[in-house]
Order: C-alpha cells, then structure tokens, then sequence
C-alpha cells in the first residue's frame, strides 16, 4: 500500500470565466473629474457620472451638493446685504444731491447768477 493520495475534482467543478471585469481608465480624461453631470437610474437607484463613467454613491452626492447650496446661500445672503447697504447709500447720496441742488437754487435765487453744475447750466 502506498501513502501517496490522490485527489479527484468533483465532477462540474471546473472554474467558469472570472465574471470580473475592470475597465482601463480613459487617458484622456484628467485625473480628478468633479463629477458636474451626473445620470440619475431610477431602476438601479444609483448615480452615474456622465463624463468619467463612476459610479457615486448617493449619500456622499446629497451631501456634497448640500454643501455647495449651503456655501452659495451663504453667499447670496453676504451679497444681499451688501446690495443693501450700497442701495442705503445710493438713496443718502440721492438725498444729499437734492439738498444740495435745493441749495444752489436758492443761491441763484438770491444773487441771480446763473451757476455751471456739472457742465449744465442751472437757473
């Protein structure tokens, strides 16, 4: 009797072709893709970007685009102030013409002189 054994292979189990398949990178594409136009699937409930081809995961998409509409309010809300705060100024600076325009007629009233405001004649 010899000690050496030998294995058999069931019958039916020879390996199938590897499912796997890995796609190669696109040289033409940059390095870092911001993922700008993604393709929504309703059906596999996954999204896709457009350009590079990944696949994102939803929560970390959601996050990141409430991120940007967290940073653009934000920025909407510092330049409405702004507008703001120029048109204050605008409407004090309009007052101040007013009133100073008021003035100068009076002093033509006054004196009868007609005076050059900016390039017009005022009476």
């Amino acid at each position: 009797m010899s000690d050496e054994k030998v294995i058999h292979a069931f019958p039916g189990s020879e390996l199938p072709e590897n499912p796997l398949q890995i796609e190669p990178k696109d040289p033409r594409l940059p390095y870092y893709c911001e993922h700008a136009n993604v393709r929504l699937n309703e059906h596999d409930r996954t999204i896709a970007c457009v350009k590079c081809g990944a696949t994102l995961d939803p929560f970390n998409f959601v996050r990141d685009n409430a991120r940007t509409i967290q940073r653009a309010w934000q920025s909407h809300k510092e330049a409405s102030r702004i507008a703001g705060e120029l048109n204050e100024r605008i409407n004090g600076l309009k007052k101040e013409e007013k009133r100073l325009r008021a003035q100068v007629k009076r002093l033509q009233d006054k004196t009868g002189e007609v005076l050059s405001v900016r390039g017009k004649s005022v009476l």
